[in-house]
């Protein structure tokens, strides 16, 4: 279980329904820095030289975040039997995933977390623009597990509570469901904070051992949290995850 393995599990938490999807979009050599260490993104508008061919929807988009270096999350079901728009020539990062997704009935909506930024997938007739009032959405199985843990986790210091801030974690799991090599894809504004989410997901471990073909590593993207919508450490989410 090594962050060079070409699959990545995406979650998503707070104030956001669930996204998860298998995708390379941040490239292995901006997957491993230092334990601990904040790995920066850089945000940039400058042209790429992208060279795309018509594919599935899926392959398309590791050729696209193999290139662009750019997050992209997505359910997964909403790919499904989509065929992308050849992206061939220079283009800035989110140029070029739009018109990948021309004719597909989706659009992608990005959203900034200080000089870091990612993409939302999502169908572009989807009124759910505004978060579910499930908050954590309808996430089963082993991803919903470790989501409800880290959540719990989190809720579990008052600097680190969910909610009020943007992050991108990335971790692996050991055999024994112990999170292994945690760092933050960008910063969540407050260094403090920073630190604070990382020791905390250092000395998190599952209760249950992870599937052996979970795809690693975990990407886990925290979004804040609507005043009306979306979930609260005052919550349950060990019950979604469950459901």
């Amino acid at each position: 279980m090594t962050a060079d393995r070409a699959s990545t599990s995406w979650l998503a938490l707070a104030g956001c329904s669930i996204f998860l999807a298998l995708t390379s979009a941040i490239s292995p050599a901006r997957a491993n820095p230092a334990i601990g260490q904040v790995a920066p993104v850089q945000e940039t508008e400058s042209r790429i030289d992208f060279d795309i061919p018509a594919l599935a929807l899926t392959d398309a988009l590791q050729r696209y975040g193999a290139t662009a270096r750019q997050p992209a999350l997505y359910r997964s079901e909403i790919l499904a039997g989509q065929i992308s728009t050849a992206v061939q020539g220079r283009y800035s990062p989110e140029a070029a995933l739009h018109k990948l997704l021309e004719g597909t009935g989706l659009t992608a909506e990005k959203f900034n977390m200080g000089q870091s930024s990612a993409f939302i997938l999502k169908s572009a007739s989807d009124s759910a623009a505004v978060p579910s009032p499930n908050g954590l959405g309808n996430l089963t199985g082993y991803p919903g597990f470790v989501q409800a843990r880290v959540w719990q986790a989190l809720c579990g210091n008052p600097l680190t509570v969910p909610g009020r801030y943007r992050a991108v974690l990335r971790f692996e799991l050991d055999a024994s469901g112990h999170i292994q090599h945690p760092r933050l894809i960008g910063s969540t504004g407050d260094r403090r904070r920073d630190i604070a989410v990382l020791e905390t997901l250092r000395d998190l471990r599952m209760d249950a051992a992870p599937p052996k073909d979970i795809a690693q590593p975990v990407t886990m993207l925290l979004l804040p949290r609507d005043a009306e919508f979306g979930m609260s450490c005052d919550a349950d989410p060990a019950a979604r995850a469950g459901s």
